[in-house]
């Protein structure tokens, strides 16, 4: 394995791996920035956060060192262990936020709906290139509909409504991605918007206000549009240069809600400024082309659907995250990949970027 680290540290992208460092940095920087002007500074989540980039790291240089070929020969299994997982939660899990979706031990947690969105997208890989001869059939495609079934009923079960919507997106981008004919793309989209609507009258009160509140901004700003509103004057009063690190009023009087999590973004706007949110998007897109760049390398179909659907996810996260703190779609509580606080997510982000490095450094050895 040794020998195989060696080989692929000379064949892998530095410029997503890059990236990817100088984004978890941003995020370190923000979230230890909430704590400066406080009377009493608690740090603890930074310090997990700090722990969870090492255990992260160690992850990453372990799946680069992998043969991605072996996960697609155990993805079955994975993908078992993880809806494994996703029963086991509802039944010993621990409920935050109103979310039954986290195990809890040692006073750390471990939401496993993280882990199950990288093996959706190592399964749904192997389905596709398994039978990516046979064409865009609906026989392939219901079947690939019913690997995402059980873990999205599973994820509804949890109330966790916005990780449960991310693998809808995935499964569509993956199909639209082997040009699945745009007839049956369109009738599979308006199915989904039929379920969706159906399915109206299942969604807590809370839930149904976020998609009320986004549809009309100004229904409710002293309850259900609060927290965007305040996102939105946080990014505003950012400026061109930003008000500087633990000096954002927004964030540091608590006006802004969950300032670690949903609306890291809203923070770093306010205290880094335009400049500060040009670099961030900047790092954004850079770590998003370098997928894109990666597919036109890549000649194993596993391979090259293994990338796509990682793009797709981190691509989907990104647009959920950022585009719910300035009100262009509604709160779903996806967090911002490499920023977001959660030890879950970034670790699990840090996987996924190690399994791309995989798949591209074997692509280059070949």
């Amino acid at each position: 394995m040794l020998d195989r680290l060696t080989t692929t540290l000379y064949r892998i992208d530095w410029m997503l791996l890059g990236a990817t460092l100088l984004l978890v940095a941003i995020g370190l920087a923000a979230l230890f920035s909430i704590t400066l002007n406080v009377e009493q500074p608690r740090i603890e989540k930074f310090y997990r956060q700090l722990i969870s980039f090492g255990i992260g790291i160690a992850f990453l240089i372990g799946m680069m060192s992998l043969n991605y070929r072996q996960v697609r020969s155990s993805s079955w299994f994975l993908y078992a262990i993880g809806l494994g997982l996703l029963v086991a939660v509802l039944v010993f899990g621990t409920t935050l936020r109103g979310t039954k979706g986290w195990f809890s031990f040692f006073g750390s947690t471990f939401q496993p709906v993280e882990l199950v969105k990288v093996l959706i997208v190592v399964a749904l890989a192997r389905y596709l290139a398994d039978h990516i001869g046979e064409g865009m059939s609906w026989k392939v495609v219901g079947r690939s509909g019913l690997i995402i079934l059980p873990a999205v009923v599973l994820v509804i079960a949890q109330r966790d409504l916005g990780s449960a919507v991310i693998f809808f997106p995935l499964w569509l981008g993956l199909l639209g991605f082997l040009r699945l004919p745009m007839r049956k793309l369109g009738l599979m989209l308006m199915g989904i918007l039929l379920i969706a609507a159906l399915s109206w009258w299942s969604l807590k009160d809370y839930q149904r206000d976020r998609i009320l509140t986004f549809l009309d901004p100004g229904r409710d700003p002293l309850r259900s549009g609060y927290n965007v509103r305040q996102a939105i004057v946080a990014i505003g009063s950012g400026q061109l240069l930003g008000r500087g690190l633990g000096l954002g009023t927004q964030s540091q009087l608590n006006f802004l809600p969950t300032q670690d999590t949903d609306f890291i973004f809203a923070v770093i706007a306010e205290e880094l400024g335009f400049i500060g949110v040009i670099i961030l998007l900047s790092l954004l897109g850079t770590f998003l082309w370098r997928f894109v760049h990666a597919l036109r390398t890549v000649r194993d179909a596993f391979g090259v659907l293994l990338l796509a659907g990682l793009l797709i996810l981190f691509a989907t996260e990104i647009i959920l995250n950022i585009g719910g703190n300035i009100g262009l779609v509604p709160l779903t509580g996806t967090p911002l990949p490499f920023l977001s606080y959660g030890g879950s997510a970034l670790v699990m982000s840090l996987v996924a970027v190690g399994l791309a490095e995989s798949v591209i450094a074997s692509s280059a050895i070949r």
